[in-house]
């Protein structure tokens, strides 16, 4: 599976300005200017003003935006290999004598049976520390055998209570740590379904659990693109209900996250990997590991990214290309940058999320399903010499919506619709298997039913998106305001006695946490926020890191400040809201609200940059599967020197982040808006 052959980028200009490089959506037939598409969010200022600025092509390759999960332990995630654990999955006797033979060595392993003494030692003394989790690290351990029996007497001894991971040192060693208050509890609840293979020989509970946990990796695909077309080659009657994850990853890029399935052995898995052009594409599967628990959205530290940024250039003729990088980089990693939520967040069509978002929670149903299936009539019946400037897919989408719109064939439209829109086929899959005739008018369908047919993450991110544009806009205010100061009225998040829970996640991953009154801090552990008084604002105490905004909601403390407060109001009276009535007969989309801090950086300072010169196109950085399939043919790729080529200048950064936070708004800040998207064109 490699990735397309290089495309020499189009540029706007020779030299594109800062703050006004192109990009263009998938349904537009212009090229609208970037810094326009981030003005209409809210996203408008720079911690840094003055840095230097400099441009490069951005996702010219799937290959130059590679994204991998970082853990909940901090370990980067990498499809390592693509085999099935080995014996772990054979039935029958063979596979009876060998679970038999790994609890024989168990048993027998006095070496690991004396780590686990010292580990339960440690873990004793972790829970009576106060506020500190357990988290204890064996010393390496080179024998596979010997970490696979430890693993198991950890699992047995702290029935499962204990999470156990190899770290990626050479030799390995074992992190242990404390489940999650919620996947133990998940764990409990299901441990009590059981089935009805789970406690025999060779069963689950004998592999180590009921969840096969693996590796996802993909190239231009949705995460829940490849689950449900795994659930759609395993023929599961949940679908892809049967798997989990911790949070969705780009479309555009090359990935690499953490799944678990429910009740699926490996080798089903792992076979999936042989399934040629009728099987898995796109994407690939392994490194298999059996658990007593699953996955929730939210369990993750963050994403690596490696991001190529190709026809680099320095904007100021004064200053050379790796000069403005050391010192854009260098400024941020000491600044951080605003915490935006990115373009992405808003779609990539015309009608952006967050206006569905508004219909939503206007509750009008009908013009929330007729703004999701809104399309451009310029993609329809396009004459052959246009077909190579918009995908296939984009194309049949606005075919299906056309048809809908013009004739509510409900059967019609949703055959034509391509499966992976997920939202637009759930809604015509609800009309047309109720088998409602088309009336032309469309008056008197149920809309609400087929909104609620969208799945439930997908269909709370619009209110959630329209959320995100109002902060987006609050912090711009904010930060005119003051970059560095902490004001009297900001608020700040209030020490917290238990940690909070997870009260929503949406299909962006974007964790939502409910606040409530601020009189009882930490006393439930659901986190809070409070405004500074003028004497903590001056104190010193707090840093501009501190400060976080709300979004809109029923639940939170708003800013203190009435210059902030008058902007909530300003931007929702557009729409004909009122921040403080966001309360909803339909509860999704009655929100509670969250707060999100207005800076963000990266995780441990972890940001680095090479600049490089390469030949046009080169693939720069190796990508996990590459690197797999070369280690597998144990030979070196050879370069043949052909006729010249042009170069290009290329720089590669590689930054660490937390959660919703986005790499995109990071580039912006260090790059000083000279990002410039790459606009492909699809029949090449």
């Amino acid at each position: 599976m490699s990735t397309p052959p290089p495309k020499k980028a189009r540029l706007s200009s020779p030299s594109p300005a800062p703050l006004a490089s192109t990009t263009t959506t998938a349904s537009s037939t212009t090229a609208i200017p970037q810094s326009a598409a981030e003005i209409a969010v809210g996203i408008t200022e720079y911690v840094n003003p003055t840095l230097p600025a400099w441009s490069g092509v951005l996702k010219q390759r799937y290959s130059d935006f590679l994204v991998n999960e970082v853990d909940q332990a901090g370990r980067v995630v990498h499809l390592v290999n693509t085999r099935p654990p080995a014996q772990a999955d054979r039935g029958g006797e063979e596979g009876k004598n060998a679970n038999m033979n790994r609890k024989r060595e168990t048993t027998n392993a006095k070496p690991t049976a004396a780590a686990v003494a010292e580990v339960g030692e440690k873990v004793a003394l972790a829970r009576c520390a106060p506020g500190k989790a357990a988290d204890v690290t064996t010393p390496p351990m080179d024998n596979k055998d010997s970490r696979s029996a430890f693993h198991a007497l950890i699992r047995t001894l702290f029935n499962s209570k204990l999470v156990t991971e190899a770290t990626s040192d050479d030799p390995p060693c074992i992190s242990i740590q404390r489940g999650s208050v919620q996947a133990l509890e998940n764990d409990r609840r299901r441990s009590r379904r059981g089935g009805k293979n789970h406690k025999k020989p060779g069963g689950f509970e004998e592999l180590g659990g009921e969840y096969c946990h693996f590796t996802l990796y993909k190239e231009n695909r949705d995460t829940m693109e490849v689950l449900n077309l795994l659930a759609r080659l395993l023929k599961l009657k949940s679908g892809g209900k049967a798997f989990s994850f911790a949070g969705t990853k780009d479309r555009r890029a090359v990935t690499a996250q953490k799944c678990a399935a429910h009740m699926i052995r490996a080798d089903r898995l792992a076979g999936l990997n042989n399934g040629g052009e009728h099987g898995l594409r796109g994407a690939r599967l392994g490194d298999f590991e059996y658990k007593p628990y699953g996955l929730s959205l939210g369990d993750l530290k963050g994403n690596e990214f490696v991001i190529t940024l190709r026809q680099a250039q320095s904007l100021d003729a004064s200053v050379t290309l790796e000069a403005a990088v050391k010192t854009c980089v260098d400024a941020v990693k000491r600044s951080g940058f605003a915490n935006y939520y990115g373009l992405q967040r808003f779609g990539s069509f015309d009608v952006t999320t967050s206006d569905i978002g508004v219909y939503l929670l206007r509750g009008d149903w009908r013009g929330a399903v007729d703004k999701i299936l809104s399309y451009n009539a310029l993609l329809c019946d396009q004459p052959v010499e246009n077909e190579n400037k918009f995908s296939r897919d984009d194309r049949e989408r606005a075919e299906a919506c056309k048809i809908y719109h013009d004739t509510y064939d409900f059967s019609r439209a949703s055959s034509t619709m391509p499966r992976k829109f997920v939202a637009e086929s759930a809604i015509l899959r609800y009309f047309a298997e109720r088998g409602m005739p088309g009336d032309g008018k469309g008056k008197g369908l149920d809309y609400l039913g087929a909104m609620q047919a969208i799945p439930r993450s997908l269909r709370i991110m619009y209110a959630h998106a329209y959320q995100s544009f109002v902060w987006n806009h609050v912090t711009s205010a904010r930060l005119r305001m003051s970059r560095t100061a902490v004001l009297p009225g900001d608020l700040v998040l209030a020490e917290q006695k238990k940690p909070a829970p997870v009260e929503e996640v949406d299909q962006d991953g974007e964790v939502v946490i409910a606040p409530v009154d601020s009189a009882d801090v930490g006393g439930d552990g659901i986190q809070r926020a409070r405004a500074l008084s003028a004497e903590e604002a001056a104190s010193g105490r707090f840093a501009i890191t501190d400060v976080v905004l709300p979004s809109p909601g029923w639940d939170i403390e708003y800013p203190a400040n009435p210059e902030l407060m008058a902007v909530y109001k300003e931007i929702m009276a557009a729409e004909q809201l009122d921040p403080r009535d966001m309360r909803r007969s339909v509860r999704d989309y009655s929100l509670t609200g969250s707060y999100r801090k207005i800076m963000s950086n990266f995780i441990d300072d972890e940001i680095s940059y090479e600049v490089r010169r390469c030949k046009l196109g080169e693939q720069v950085v190796s990508t996990d599967l590459e690197i797999i399939e070369k280690d597998e043919k144990m030979e070196d790729v050879q370069t043949t020197e052909t006729e010249e080529q042009e170069e290009e200048m290329v720089v590669v950064i590689r930054m660490r982040l937390g959660t919703s936070c986005y790499a995109t708004m990071a580039l912006r800040e260090v790059m000083k808006g000279g990002v410039v998207a790459f606009k492909p064109e699809f029949g090449r």
